[in-house]
């Protein structure tokens, strides 16, 4: 079984962001994306570190296709933003993406029988 450390850690930050920057937001829709998001992110993450199974990789491809649809719809609506407002909205999508990304690539790989 290959390591979902890194995979995990990643999903951590990205979870962790997202509830951070949650306090700074007021419209509802991007404010249940981000909690959402946090809060699925933090336990796929603490799941992947605490107990490490190739079964959490399915379930990170998963979280990464819907984090690449949320947070790239709220990144395509939120470009009249200024830059600083914009980088942290990417800087979250980016570390979804790269979990997801790292769990598959880690993923254990058998043989065929």
């Amino acid at each position: 079984m290959a390591s979902q450390k890194l995979a995990g850690i990643l999903w951590l930050i990205a979870g962790i962001s997202s509830g951070g920057i949650a306090f700074f937001l007021n419209d509802p829709l991007d404010l249940a994306i981000f909690i959402g998001g946090a809060a699925l992110a933090v336990l796929l993450a603490l799941a992947m570190l605490v107990r490490q199974s190739p079964s959490w990789v399915p379930w990170s491809n998963v979280l990464g296709v819907a984090w690449v649809l949320a947070f790239g719809g709220v990144i395509l609506t939120s470009l009249y933003l200024p830059i600083e407002q914009l980088l942290s909205v990417v800087w979250i999508f980016g570390s979804g993406l790269a979990g997801a990304v790292v769990a598959y690539a880690r993923r254990a790989r058998t043989s065929p029988a």
